[in-house]
Parts: C-alpha cells; structure tokens; sequence
C-alpha cells in the first residue's frame, strides 16, 4: 500500500504563507492586464507554476507500507528458556539489549517489541508509547523483595521493620543490626515459602543511622545485607493545646495518650458561651480566656474540633489563622458527621462518599471510618493511606498546616489492649502537622528510595526568593518554582554517591539544611525488580494497542514538477511577446 505525501510536511504552513504572498503579488501586477483576453489563462498558468514551486519546497514522496521488524529488549534477569522460545517462532528476532537506557534509533525499524526480564525503567516508559510491547515477565527472584518502616522516627520509639522473603531456604535467618553490627532481632525460616517477618528495635540516641538486614545462613555465614537509612528525631516535649465544644471518648482516651508521652497538654471544654473547664496536663495551671497572637507564640499543636472552631470570636480565628502560617503552628481538625458538610474550619478538605465502615491500614490493623474517603488532589499531602485509599490528609497554609482524618472510635484499639496499634496511628496522625523544626524552609520528602545516579526529587516551601541550593558537593541544583503555588519549589537532580548527604539552601549563610540517603544501585536488588515487574506490567497492560504500522518514505523525482514549473514561466514569458506581435 502507498500513498502520496511530503518529506517537509512540518513546513507547509511558511509554505502556504509564501504560495499565498506570491500569488498576490502576480496578481497585484497582472491587474493593469485585466481586460486581456488572456488575463485569466495567465492567471492560472501562474497558479501552477506558483504551486509546482511549493511541491518542490516541500520534496513529494510516496509512502510505502512495510511489514518491519519484531524486536526483543532484554533486561535485567531475563531467562534465556523464554529467548530460545521467540526465536524458535520468529528467527530473524532483533535483539536489543537493555542496561537502564534505551537508544531510540534501536527501535526505530521495529513493530512490535517483546520485554523479557524485569522490564525497563519507568522513566523510559515514553521510548516505548507508540510502540506494540509485549511485556513477558519472570518470576519474582528470591530475597526480600518488599519492606516496610518508617524512614523517620522519634528518641525512644519502639522502631518496627516488616518485610517480605520470597522463596526462603529452611534454616536461614534475617538479623536486624544496629550501627557497629549489633545485633537487635531476628528471625530464623522454617519453610520455603514466601515470609512475611517483623523485627524491632528500640531507638535509643537522635542522629541519622543506617540500620540494617543481614542474611546470614544455617552455619552463621553472611549471605547478604541490605541497608535501612533511618532519621531519628530528638524526644521533644510538646505544647498542645486542646479545644472542644463537648467532651468525648476520642479526646479522652487522645489527651490521655498525649499526657502520657509527657507532652505538656491543656484541654478547654465549652460548658456554655464563655464558659470553659480546663484540664492540665505536665502544665502549670493557667486560665485561657481567649487565644491571641502571644498565648500562641507557644503552642506547637492545636487539636480541636468544628464546634469550637465555631465558638472562637472573629479576632479568635484570625489570631489561629495567623500562628498557623506565619510562625508554622499546626492544627488538627478532629473529625465528625459536620466536618464532611458546609464550612470547615480554616481549609477546605473534599471527600467522596463511600459505602465502607471500616478499612484495614498498610500494618494490618482494622479501623472505623466515618464513610468518607478524601479526594486526591494536588494540593493536599496524604499523610495516612490504606492502599490507594487516602485515610489523613494535610493542606499548607503559609509556613504551617491543617490536617484532619476520616478515622473514627479509634480509641476502641485502647480498649481491644491494642496500644501500640493506636500509638502508631496518632503518631502518623500529628507527626505531619506539628510546627516545624526550621521555620524559613519546609522540605516535603516523599519517602522514595533513592538510588545512584537515578533522579532524585524534593520538593519545599519558603517563602525567601533570593536563594540557592547545594548538593553535598557543593554545586548549585536547578530549582523551579510551582506555576500554581507561590511558596512550593521543587528541585531534580542525580546524586552520584551513596550514603547520607545534606542538601543544603543559603542565602548569605546556610539556612537549611535537608538530609536524605542514596542506596548503591547493588541495594535491593529484590526489591527493586518487583517493584519494576509491577510497573512494566500494570504500565504496558494499560498502554496496550494495536499494532502501529511502519511507513517508508520514498521522495518522487523533482524533475516532474521542475518541468511544470519551467514551462509554465515560459508560457509566462513569451506571451506578452506574442501579444505585442
């Protein structure tokens, strides 16, 4: 199958603008001529000749079908059994091998492109878009190919590590090490199937730690070891302030919670309009009338509810709305039915129904929900999640935040003797929101493991203009600011060295600093290529389509159209000639 077309298709609009200012200007001076009888003959002699110059500018071709090639991109631990397989189908079978780029020009002359292996990385899944791939993956490979902890805990946690083994051998054991191969907890196989483990640690001194799981086999031999970069925060103790329009078991059993961590907490309970009971809580005992700039200057965390939000005066909320984004005080918006209609206190959170009343979190522990989920968006932070289902969320406000949640009665953990299950969810619950240790700079970390020479992105917020930031090598990064948020500045950029670093932003001096770790790229290994089976199989499952046909372009010789051209200016030429004989 062929068909006409141009080899300089992307020129035709100047093209066109020249054909067009051409055929004016012959126009404009064959006017005076109009009476001739041959105005209009000349006229369309130069339409062609005007016309057979643009084909030429744009160089006509044919293009031809072609049946083209079929392609195999061979990643990281393909088997060999499923290449014998292909070829035996399709000999002539091009083979292209994969080492975490793709060079487009190998792809070029094939139509349809088979993925053996892990498959390629997510930031070359645009190479292949108009591509038919065919993504054959292998097996999961054996290790521990799925971890889960916090990146970031607090002096004296009880630090918990789940993680997945896949295919285990009888009598090996996972050792979790502390800095200077201390030995913490460990775990010992006694099947070959696929594991799920937990080990823990309790964190003793502030600092940043590179924990880790060492392998080791029956006879005690090491095996292999796998890092655990973790950011232990120094125990702080907390002012909250607590505001409630009437007491219930969720404030009981939380204020409970907070004192009991040794957080200084003072609870005001509305009793009628201007009248307060208070509570103390590691304080001194005060009276709060009302809330004001200075009385807030102390405060890290207000807790409070729609109620009392409602009950603050006008000078009130605008005193709360101001420690939040001028000095970086947090606020939790503590749930009920009203939350999910009409105003809400300070910012807005959107929720979708749905017909749900409990949901299990990521650790395995079973909550209430109000029957809400939030709405994903790019202006909130999810701060809890179950899945693909967002549980807690916060939204910036200047230089601080608002948080609330859709959980409901967990305090009925408290009453299970769950404890550590409800002190892991308010944990993520106010962690997120509590007033930040650096006031100028907020930095956003996304929690992504970061390999060598992989990007690397983070994202803050400051309100400074003049600035820069700086790697651990000291060279200045590329930041560029969001289009939509005034305040949110992002930075990409590819660390070269594993380890801890600190990145760092100065004006005159350093202002702030951010410390994040780099895996080498041996890290993981299990890990990674699930995560990387998983994404090549949802990404190509999702973008598949139909065969995209392969077009050769074959140019049509100028000669034809030179000739046209050529012989209609000579017609052009020679016929005032003639007239005038």
């Amino acid at each position: 199958m062929s068909d006409f077309t141009f080899i300089n298709i992307d020129y035709w609009i100047p093209v066109l603008f020249s054909t067009v200012v051409l055929f004016v200007v012959f126009l404009i001076k064959e006017w005076s001529r109009k009476s001739s009888s041959t105005f209009v003959i000349r006229i369309g002699v130069a339409l062609v000749a005007i016309l057979a110059l643009a084909v030429l500018a744009l160089k006509p071709a044919s293009r031809f079908e072609i049946e083209g090639k079929q392609g195999v991109l061979l990643t990281q631990g393909y088997q060999e059994s499923q290449l014998d397989s292909l070829k035996k189908t399709n000999p002539k079978l091009e083979e292209v091998i994969y080492n975490d780029h793709i060079l487009q020009s190998q792809l070029d002359s094939l139509r349809k492109v088979f993925i053996l292996g892990t498959g390629v990385q997510p930031y070359d899944f645009w190479q292949l878009a108009d591509k038919n791939v065919a993504f054959l993956s292998g097996a999961f490979p054996a290790g521990i190919n799925n971890v889960n902890y916090k990146t970031s805990a607090v002096e004296g946690d009880a630090w918990n590590v789940k993680a997945q083994y896949a295919k285990p051998k009888i009598g090996n054991q996972i050792v979790l090490e502390a800095p200077g191969n201390l030995a913490i907890d460990s775990v010992r196989f006694n099947r070959s199937q696929d594991t799920v483990f937990s080990l823990q640690a309790r964190l003793k001194a502030p600092g940043n730690f590179v924990y880790e799981l060492v392998e080791k086999d029956s006879t005690g031999i090491e095996i292999q070891r796998e890092p655990l970069p973790l950011h232990v925060l120094p125990k702080q103790q907390l002012n909250i302030l607590m505001l409630n329009a009437f007491p219930t078991f969720e404030i009981k059993y939380l204020k409970n919670f907070l004192a009991a961590l040794n957080h200084k907490v003072l609870v005001r309970n509305r009793l009628t309009q201007g009248k307060f009971k208070y509570e103390y809580f590691n304080r001194e005992r005060e009276t709060l009338q009302s809330l004001n700039t200075t009385v807030l200057e102390t405060i890290d965390l207000v807790i409070l509810d729609g109620g009392a939000w409602n009950s603050l005066s006008r000078k009130e909320q605008y005193a709360v709305r101001t420690a939040v984004a001028q000095q970086g005080m947090g606020v939790f918006l503590m749930p009920d039915e009203n939350l999910f209609y009409g105003n809400q206190p300070l910012l807005n959170f959107k929720f979708t129904r749905t017909s749900l009343s409990e949901i299990n979190l990521e650790n395995g522990v079973r909550v209430s929900i109000f029957g809400y989920l939030f709405n994903p968006s790019s202006d909130i932070n999810a701060t809890l999640k179950s899945g693909n289902s967002l549980l807690a969320a916060q939204r910036f406000l200047g230089f601080g935040s608002v948080s609330t949640t859709v959980l409901t009665n967990t305090y009925a953990l408290q009453l299970k003797g769950n404890k550590a299950a409800y002190k892991a969810v308010w944990s993520e619950l106010l962690k997120p929101v509590l007033r930040a240790e650096d006031e100028v700079v907020y930095w956003e970390d996304s929690h992504q493991s970061v390999y060598k020479n992989e990007p690397y992105d983070i994202q803050f917020r400051t309100t400074l203009n003049d600035f820069k930031v700086q790697d651990a090598s000291g060279a200045s990064l590329p930041v560029s600011g969001d289009p939509d948020i005034e305040d949110l500045w992002s930075v990409t950029f590819y660390p070269e060295q594993s380890g801890w670093h600190q990145l760092q932003l100065k004006t005159d001096s350093i202002v702030s600093t951010h410390s994040y770790y780099v895996l080498d790229s041996l890290d993981w290994q299990a890990k990674s290529s699930r995560a990387r089976i998983l994404a090549n199989e949802n990404y190509f499952k999702s973008s598949a389509s139909e065969e995209t046909p392969l077009y050769l372009k074959q140019a049509i010789n100028p000669l034809y159209f030179l000739m046209i051209f050529l012989l209609a200016m000579g017609y052009l030429w020679l016929e005032p000639k003639q007239a005038k004989d």
